[in-house]
């Protein structure tokens, strides 16, 4: 792949390229000021400064329905087979990675974030880094400003940009650090190549065979033109157009030596960063992520691959949102002038005080021989304004994805409906917004920690020691790695492992988890299921109007779907082992044999097996029967009587009188019911 290596061609690139963004960019102030629920510029002074704010506050909800406490997903190894390489990936993510990838934040407030910032602008973007803080060395991201990542000219997204452009800004303490660790890379290089020199040179003494690969810098520092920025004072202030808008003068705008940083598509491909005010290059590196990928991805709201900074739900309901601050503006406005409205003044004034004439509790008015007659506004347009109001609050609602139903049955948009079909469509409407915003941030997310996992195993020098689980340390022996044995050639009982990373480089693939896109499913799956556990405690006759149809209700399997669909733990629910069953299957052949035996041999009183066998016998007797020969009779009557008088649930009192009619009387029958647990009043 042919890669832009020339300064000038590459800064003229760049020029193109922003000047593009510019104009693509160019209402991100009035965005941002949407977003924050600002008020207009210019706005009228006799109008209160107020807003109705129902954009802004979408935009704060929207990030909460969408990103979840944790985004489930799965690196697999690429380029080679070891099914414990990926394990490893896996738990390194997972235990490693997201835990300390917190710069600027922790990592899935980062992209809570940007989930607000993508619906502002259109997208933002993600841009990934190998980072030494603290206890922790490895890969981070951080969400980036939208203004200052720029795309190549002429391209519709991020994907389709070969070259992508980062605006910098250092502080003096900053660049100084620089300095300092391009003079530590530069000795430790020097020491690198001192000591390779001299094994080969001693191996080309001794006749031996010599092919390691002459050591090369990671960065190729250009520590004169660093110092020469730092003879200059940090005044590159950000652009207005580059910056957030000027929130009431406060001087918050980042300062310091702004630097670029080109990134170009490509395995190796070279990456640049250059002093924007010389031009001059201070640092060359290759691309550190192994598969190629640019660190940088976009989190899009909307593509319509004109724009490729996307489209905002603020660019598309910022108008009606004006509309409708100033229709709460004039409607407070009318509501101040009620409650203390002008007055006219007429007559002989001269002897009355117009000061005094003032709407407070306990005021005396001082009118002389004047007349003073209060002036109302109250007219068609005013009585008008709240449905005016809720017709545009309809309007942006239809724009947002709030799924606000609120709005009265009469007023706002005519043709919604307010009917709880209407309801549940705008729920639907709202739930196609999210599944279709969750799919980006799926989309991106899986980009991103692609990239965060492949930088950080391609990066990490040396070992590193790592605690596992049991069950971490079962998965890597059971996907084939060589764990330490003892004398005697037993595995090690450590869950301490020794990562050396030369040995685990490897490309890694990263696929979201398809159970986050069952989740709406399974929860439909398990409304359904809890409906048919009702139905069979609220009818007693369901059993038999399934035996009736040739059917039988399994009521472990309806259990166990429930109990599988309400949590994921394996140790709640397991299979019965052959053993079990067989134990199961012998039990129930002795206590039928046993309620037999006792239904022969004494029959005047009845076992509480013997109770459950008749009552299946009973169940079965409409099958025998069928209820076109032989109709049965009402026995309503005749089981809320039983109900009353004893205090049992409706089916306890449907199987007493099937029992009576099986010829037990009603003493034994209620001794049976006793054992059973059932609550007796008499």
């Amino acid at each position: 792949m042919a890669y832009i290596t020339d300064e000038k061609e590459l800064y003229k690139l760049y020029t193109s390229s922003k000047s593009e963004s510019d104009e693509w960019r160019e209402d991100y102030h009035e965005y941002e000021r949407l977003a924050d629920n600002g008020l207009l510029e210019n706005l009228d002074p006799t109008l209160p400064e107020t807003n109705d704010g129902t954009l802004s506050a979408s935009l704060f909800k929207l990030p909460k329905r969408i990103i979840k406490a944790s985004i489930k997903g799965r690196a697999t190894a690429t380029d080679r087979d070891d099914a414990w390489l990926t394990e490893l990936a896996n738990i390194r993510w997972e235990k490693k990675i997201i835990p300390n990838a917190n710069s600027q934040a922790p990592f899935i407030r980062k992209w809570k974030d940007a989930v607000r910032k993508s619906a502002i602008y259109g997208s933002v973007p993600l841009i990934t880094l190998f980072v030494e803080r603290g206890n922790y060395t490895g890969a981070d991201f951080i969400v980036a400003q939208a203004q200052d990542v720029t795309l190549e000219a002429g391209k519709v997204s991020d994907y389709d940009s070969d070259v992508i452009f980062w605006d910098v800004y250092y502080s003096k303490s900053q660049v100084e650090a620089l300095i300092e660790q391009a003079k530590d890379e530069d000795r430790d290089y020097k020491k690198e190549k001192e000591q390779y020199d001299i094994t080969k040179a001693e191996a080309k003494t001794n006749g031996v065979e010599f092919d390691e690969d002459e050591p090369e810098p990671y960065n190729k520092w250009f520590i004169a033109e660093l110092k020469e920025i730092l003879t200059t004072e940090p005044d590159d202030e950000r652009s207005p157009d580059d910056d957030h808008r000027d929130r009431d003068g406060k001087d918050v705008k980042q300062k310091g030596y702004k630097f670029c940083i080109a990134f170009q598509r490509g395995v190796n491909a070279p990456f640049r960063m250059y002093y924007k005010n010389t031009k001059k290059t201070v640092r060359e590196w290759s691309n550190p992520d192994p598969t190629g990928d640019v660190p940088v991805h976009f989190l899009y709201c909307y593509q319509d691959f004109i724009n490729p900074y996307g489209v905002g739900i603020v660019k598309l309901a910022g108008g009606t949102q004006n509309v409708l601050d100033n229709a709460r503006q004039v409607d407070v406005l009318a509501t101040q002038l009620g409650f203390r409205p002008p007055v006219a003044v007429s007559g002989d004034s001269e002897g009355a005080d117009l000061d005094s004439i003032v709407y407070e509790q306990d005021a005396i008015w001082e009118l002389g021989n004047a007349t003073v007659q209060r002036q109302e506004i109250s007219n068609q347009i005013y009585q008008s304004l709240p449905t005016r109001i809720q017709m545009y609050k309809q309007s942006l609602n239809n724009i947002l994805p709030m799924g606000d139903t609120s709005i009265s049955a009469g007023a706002g948009d005519p043709l919604a409906s307010k009917t709880h079909a209407g309801v549940k469509l705008a729920e639907a409407n709202l739930s196609i917004d999210d599944e279709d915003f969750k799919d980006n941030v799926d989309m991106t997310y899986a980009a991103v920690a692609k990239s965060m996992i492949n930088t950080d195993f391609a990066n990490m020098q040396g070992s590193d020691l790592m605690k596992l689980s049991d069950e971490e340390r079962e998965l890597l022996i059971k996907g084939g790695m060589e764990w330490p044995t003892d004398e005697d050639g037993e595995l090690v009982e450590t869950n301490e492992l020794e990562i050396l990373w030369d040995e685990v480089r490897a490309n890694f693939d990263y696929e979201i988890d398809p159970d986050n896109d069952k989740a709406k499913d399974d929860e439909k799956r398990l409304e359904g299921l809890m409906k048919v556990l009702e139905l069979k405690a609220t009818d007693p006759t369901l059993e038999q109007s399934l035996m009736m149809a040739g059917k039988k209700l399994n009521v472990g399997e309806l259990m166990g779907s429930i109990i599988s669909l309400t949590t994921d733990n394996e140790k709640i629910l397991q299979d019965i082992t052959p053993e079990e069953e067989e134990a199961n299957n012998q039990q129930m052949m002795q206590q039928q044999a046993m309620a037999e035996q006792g239904m022969a041999e004494q029959p005047g009183e009845l076992p509480p097996e013997q109770m459950q066998a008749e009552q299946g016998m009973t169940e079965q007797m409409p099958q025998e029967q069928p209820v076109e020969q032989q109709p049965q009779e009402d026995k309503s009557e005749e089981i809320e009587a039983l109900m009353q008088g004893f205090g049992v649930s409706q089916g306890t009192a449907l199987a007493m009188l099937e029992a009576e009619a099986q010829g037990f009387d009603q003493e034994e029958i209620l001794k049976a019911v006793e054992r059973a647990g059932e609550l007796v009043n008499a």
